[in-house]
């Protein structure tokens, strides 16, 4: 018989009550944190769901040296220009090239924009000149637009669903209309900041619907217009935005603003038609450093999205484009 059998009834009735309370401390040790644990809610992903990122170094089709602009059509393609290359390039939502031609245009770029047939425009804001190719990278003809002082910044063109070109002109402190054939229908200023100082819109946006919005980079303001020029609304910059308005880009339900590019903290946010800003996205964990030595476009941030709400940023200086896709139900 083994010792702890012989053990007596009264030692086997003090051991008892000890080992319950040592199984109700060991149970309050595995079970109070787990039951802390519970009651914290869950963190909350994003709605602007980051996808991943593409783009392949090199100086061949399908590959990136020096692009600047960024558009995507109605399908979620989007289209990129190199200056380096003089490529005009289309690729898939997730960077499978499809289409490459060469074209004058790209090597002295600002920025690009499609129009709903696929069509592509380039800008050159130095020359003041917008170059139209066919789909298949025939020239079709170019549009004389108002040239600016800057010629290597971006110029945040847009062709609206009826082939309206809707142009900033920085410098002029305007917005041009175009029509499909080129010829300058009409322009408008944007109302003056506080002080009196004139408007310097350097984005236009405009899609399917009937308006266009533009953003003032001197006051960081969107304002909504109708296509012939009737402003509507005028959405002030948000009093956290820290950096200059740098582009905006419209989908079926939203606007995308970009704000800031490298060294500054970029941020996209997000609206809603009607100007209410629903989210506020910060860029910087997502953007890296350039290895290279960068030009003139290397700390330039594109912005472009489709209508069926994928948001593409081109990170030139990388290079490479950013993939998101804004999951929110349309208000």
């Amino acid at each position: 018989m083994t010792p702890a059998a012989s053990a007596p009834p009264a030692a086997r009735t003090r051991l008892a009550p000890a080992c319950a309370m040592l199984w109700i401390s060991l149970a309050t040790v595995a079970c109070g944190p787990a039951a802390q644990t519970a009651s914290i809610p869950p963190p909350q992903s994003s709605p602007l769901e980051f996808i991943g990122q593409w783009g392949v170094p090199g100086e061949g089709p399908g590959e990136l040296a020096e692009p600047v602009g960024i558009a995507a059509d109605l399908n979620g393609r989007v289209y990129l220009a190199d200056r380096r290359t003089g490529l005009l390039q289309k690729f898939g939502p997730d960077g499978a090239p499809l289409f490459s031609f060469e074209g004058s245009a790209a090597r002295s770029a600002s920025s690009i924009a499609v129009d709903s047939g696929g069509a592509i425009y380039v800008a050159n804001a130095g020359a003041g000149r917008i170059s139209i190719y066919f789909p298949n990278g025939d020239l079709l003809r170019n549009v004389r637009v108002a040239p600016q002082r800057d010629g290597h910044g971006s110029l945040g063109f847009s062709v609206a669903a009826d082939g309206t070109v809707f142009v900033p002109d920085p410098d002029g402190g305007r917005v041009q209309a175009f029509s499909p054939r080129g010829q300058l229908q009409r322009a408008w200023r944007p109302p003056p900041d506080p002080a009196g100082e004139p408007a310097r819109p350097v984005a236009v946006a405009a899609g399917l619907e009937e308006f266009v919005y533009v953003g003032d980079a001197r006051t960081g303001r969107i304002i909504k217009y109708t296509n012939r020029g009737a402003q509507v609304a005028v959405w002030d910059a948000p009093s956290d935005a820290a950096a200059p308005l740098q582009g905006l880009a419209l989908s079926r339900s939203h606007l995308f603003a970009l704000r800031g590019a490298p060294p500054q903290a970029p941020q996209l946010e997000v609206w809603t038609l009607d100007g209410q800003r629903i989210l506020t996205e910060p860029l910087g964990n997502r953007l890296g450093t350039a290895t290279s030595a960068t030009t003139a476009a290397s700390a330039t941030l594109y912005l472009a999205a489709s209508r069926d709400e994928q948001v593409f940023l081109l990170d030139s200086a990388y290079p490479r484009v950013l993939h998101f896709r804004l999951r929110l139900p349309a208000p």
